[in-house]
């Protein structure tokens, strides 16, 4: 699956691949390639790149991630990039169209946090999708009202399908 990622103010189409314990970035022409572990914590990742082992936390704040390595704490962007593209039209075009919570990857849904006509704000947890044993916290980048549910908890999800759609709060 292919993610946009904004680290340190730096934009990169990144693929990711993961399959049992072994994952596979490609970025920019580069690829990496590592064993990994989720820790007991649920946010602490074990990572065995050439030999190496690395420590990595990833935990969900407001908009975006915070990754942590070698003691230093990062935010970090995940987007999709149809996503990416379709904000650069909306910002272009002066208006807020609402936004479309999507499967980041497949799964299963085990938590809708929100129903039609519930407000939301930015960063608020929307849904929860597992995969992969890893349970993702979906949050809402912009606020707005649910103005849709689009699947019901325990379905299985394709990476990329609309789960919720929020619309701008009126004036």
């Amino acid at each position: 699956m292919r993610f946009w990622v904004t680290l340190e103010g730096r934009e990169a189409e990144v693929e990711l691949h993961a399959e049992g314990g072994q994952l596979w970035l490609d970025v920019e022409g580069r690829r990496l390639e590592a064993d990994f572990r989720r820790l007991p914590d649920g946010e602490v990742y074990s990572l065995l790149v050439n030999g190496r082992s690395h420590e990595v936390r990833v935990s969900p704040a407001g908009e975006h991630l915070e990754v942590t390595y070698g003691g230093v704490t990062f935010p970090v962007e995940v987007r999709h990039p149809l996503e990416k593209a379709l904000q650069a039209v909306q910002r272009a075009r002066g208006k807020p169209a609402g936004e479309t919570i999507a499967a980041p990857m497949p799964g299963l849904v085990v938590a809708l946090r929100v129903r039609p006509g519930d407000a939301v704000r930015p960063g608020q947890a929307v849904a929860v999708v597992e995969a992969m044993k890893m349970q993702n916290e979906l949050v809402a980048r912009e606020g707005g009202v649910v103005s849709e549910v689009l699947v019901e908890e325990r379905a299985t999800v394709a990476a990329g399908q609309p789960l919720l759609k929020i619309r701008p709060e009126q004036p």
